[in-house]
């Protein structure tokens, strides 16, 4: 395991590395089978939990896959994901002010070579979004593979979708680290815990963490700062947390 240049961690945490956990394993798998299939996946988690840095990771591991990531304004409208479209395909000029014309130029780029088409906080787009992007899946001329990722919270807003229930094959839920996993996980993701006793892992995630990768990243950036200021004098669990959230530990 080395670390991975320009890796999208939560705060930019330097050093920090891409661990491949059983959540992307996983996740790796349902979109392997989503890919062969060319069909709709809904991919799914709690706030923090790991989808986006998820499909940053997948797409590294599949260096030949062709993927095209959006990131849909809320309540965005048909034209722009068109927009978006034209500009992730890297297509000459401005789009087309016709929607038709735009959408020939669109299923023309997007016939060869197959692709997978990841629409992050999918829950955010707006029912004529959906019926544009139900218009791509059946157009048999584009060859895509479409990701919806969503918050769990908000997967009420996509599963009232009829255009999507019938469409989306795999609904794949993220789980959070297993409390054990964090013991394997914590140390490769980071150096700075790579020393950390077992004990103080296990009392961290249970009174903040979670199994929250952006929270332990929280925590590793509280850590990288308290060293910084004291190299010679490791942090207590407490004092972590109280910076964090000043309720969860009363000072000593």
């Amino acid at each position: 395991m080395t670390p991975t240049e320009h890796a999208p961690h939560y705060l930019s945490l330097p050093d920090a590395r891409t661990v491949t956990t059983q959540a992307v394993r996983a996740a790796g798998h349902a979109l392997d089978n989503a890919l062969r299939e060319q069909t709709m996946m809904c991919l799914t988690a709690d706030p923090g939990v790991g989808k986006t840095f998820t499909l940053h990771t997948l797409c590294q591991q599949r260096p030949t896959l062709s993927a095209l990531r959006l990131l849909p304004r809320p309540q965005a409208r048909p034209n722009d994901l068109r927009h978006s479209l034209h500009h992730a395909l890297d297509l000459p000029g401005d789009p087309p002010q016709d929607a038709g014309i735009c959408d020939d130029y669109l299923r023309h780029a997007l016939e060869q070579p197959p692709r997978l088409l990841a629409v992050d906080e999918a829950h955010q787009l707006s029912a004529s979004c959906i019926e544009y992007l139900r218009y791509l899946h059946d157009d048999p001329v584009p060859q895509v593979t479409i990701l919806l990722l969503a918050s769990r919270p908000r997967l009420k807003a996509l599963r009232s979708q009829p255009a999507l229930l019938s469409r989306v094959t795999t609904w794949h839920h993220m789980e959070p680290l297993a409390a054990d996993e964090v013991f394997t996980v914590l140390p490769r993701f980071h150096p700075l815990w790579q020393n950390t006793h077992h004990n103080t892992l296990a009392r961290l995630d249970d009174m903040w963490a979670h199994g929250n990768l952006r929270r332990w990243a929280a925590l590793t950036h509280q850590l990288q700062a308290h060293l910084r200021r004291r190299p010679d004098q490791s942090p207590e669990p407490t004092a972590l947390l109280r910076r964090l959230h000043p309720t969860l530990a009363p000072s000593a």
